[in-house]
């Protein structure tokens, strides 16, 4: 486990962990192995309840330092290691996934040739738990500023920000916008900001059952995305920089929350509530999949 550097790394990946004794040293090993060797890793227990703290000082290297704070989700944990870098750009890495030996050494080739832009993003893949590939992500169509208005391509791995950039603009630390927050904090740098694509795998995402996007319940998935419509709206910068979106934006939000809420046939009156809501900001809404495939599953 770590003491202090002669000089402050280039790159600082920041792992939030919780309850992850058992696989934080795969995951730990695997960002050893970079290519490009100089960065910090900044390992967050975020009120881990297992030995995380003694698995994690087993680990002999300089670079790696542990922190420990009480619970308060990854977005919180993700500020906390932030606020203790000393990168030049800052990478969040989550801690069930595997970061290639790639992963540095090609943002470090974009930075040297295109200067220290404020945002940097790779391509990565999906792989389920036999590891057989799901899919790729590595092109959108068009900038990834206009493909984050309507999805969130984007896995937390993927993004490298400027640390003063990261400073001021930190995650919200909200839990009801847990598995969000993300995206919101992508919108609100994209409302600012360029995302400069580096089109190269660099890690693989593992989906498996335990991970947080799959096991939302409904009502969750209402409050995070009333909560993140609201915050979105809030945003000078995002009417500003993508005029005529937020109400697409906020509509969208809207018909997510029932085409969840329909799926899971117990909130029939409300589902027809939000379905209203969307309409009312956006009537284009009508004709998307979404809101068509609510409706067939209230029939």
């Amino acid at each position: 486990m770590a003491s202090s550097v002669s000089q402050a790394p280039f790159f600082s990946i920041v792992v939030p962990c919780y309850n992850r004794a058992d696989i934080i040293p795969e995951t730990v090993q695997a960002i050893l192995r970079q290519k490009y060797q100089d960065f910090e890793l900044i390992l967050v227990d975020d009120g881990s309840r297992d030995n995380l703290r003694d698995v994690v000082a087993s680990i002999k290297d300089p670079r790696v330092h542990y922190y420990y704070k009480q619970n308060g989700e990854r977005g919180a944990a993700r500020n906390y290691g932030a606020q203790r870098a000393q990168g030049q750009y800052i990478n969040f890495f989550d801690s069930d996934d595997e970061m290639y030996p790639n992963h540095l050494q090609v943002v470090r080739d974009f930075l040297d040739q295109h200067g220290l832009v404020e945002v940097v993003h790779t391509g990565y893949e999906r792989l389920d738990e036999q590891n057989r590939v799901i899919s790729e992500v590595c092109e959108f169509a068009g900038s990834t500023n206009e493909a984050l208005l309507h999805d969130n391509p984007l896995a937390c791995n993927t993004v490298f920000v400027r640390r003063d950039i990261a400073l001021a603009n930190p995650f919200e630390e909200d839990r009801r916008l847990a598995s969000a927050e993300d995206w919101e904090l992508w919108l609100r740098l994209a409302s600012k900001y360029t995302f400069h694509p580096v089109r190269q795998k660099t890690f693989c995402l593992r989906e498996h059952a335990g991970r947080s996007l799959n096991t939302i319940a409904p009502e969750a998935v209402r409050t995070r995305d009333e909560l993140f419509a609201q915050l979105v709206s809030q945003n000078p910068d995002f009417s500003r920089r993508f005029p005529g979106q937020l109400s697409k934006f906020v509509a969208d939000r809207y018909t997510f929350i029932t085409l969840t809420m329909a799926l899971s046939k117990t909130h029939r009156a409300e589902t027809l509530q939000y379905l209203w809501k969307a309409v009312q900001h956006d009537p284009t809404v009508l004709w998307r999949r979404r809101f068509l495939a609510s409706v067939k599953h209230l029939i």
